[in-house]
């Protein structure tokens, strides 16, 4: 063997150290780098899943409010439609006393809609007045 084998066993060799080398520390760099996106990785997913849970408590909230909500509707619905029964008990009431009266009113009486043809003129008189109640009107003193 010759000195320029010798040189050229001596480059690969240390060609051969070098490629070596630079796989080990890539593997290692690399390595490191993908610890450190999976740190990232989880840091991010401990975000997602906190953003998660909070957003889960929101959607709980919205449903509990919207069945409150339900709730608080339902019941005044159903005010409404007891109120609304009892105003029509009422003018079933008071349309009744009116048939009552009108049976009763041996002069026909003021039933609902009907009116005199030809009041009394002593009556409409803008200047006369019945204070007393006793059916005699007097002159207003007011000019």
């Amino acid at each position: 063997m010759d000195g320029q084998q010798l040189i050229w066993i001596v480059v690969a060799i240390v060609v051969i150290a070098v490629v070596i080398a630079i796989v080990v520390f890539g593997r290692r760099a690399k390595t490191a780098a993908d610890r450190k996106r999976a740190a990232q990785l989880r840091e991010q997913a401990r975000t997602d899943a906190l953003g998660a849970h909070e957003r889960r408590a929101e959607a709980a909230r919205a449903e509990a409010d919207a069945h409150r909500a339900e709730s608080e509707a339902e019941r005044l619905h159903n005010e409404a439609m007891k109120k609304q029964k009892d105003s029509e008990r009422a003018n079933e009431v008071s349309q009744d006393r009116l048939r009552r009266a009108a049976a009763l009113d041996p002069d026909g009486g003021d039933s609902p809609g009907r009116r005199n043809e030809a009041p009394d003129r002593r009556e409409s008189s803008p200047d006369r007045r019945d204070d007393e109640g006793d059916g005699e009107s007097r002159r207003d003193p007011r000019p």
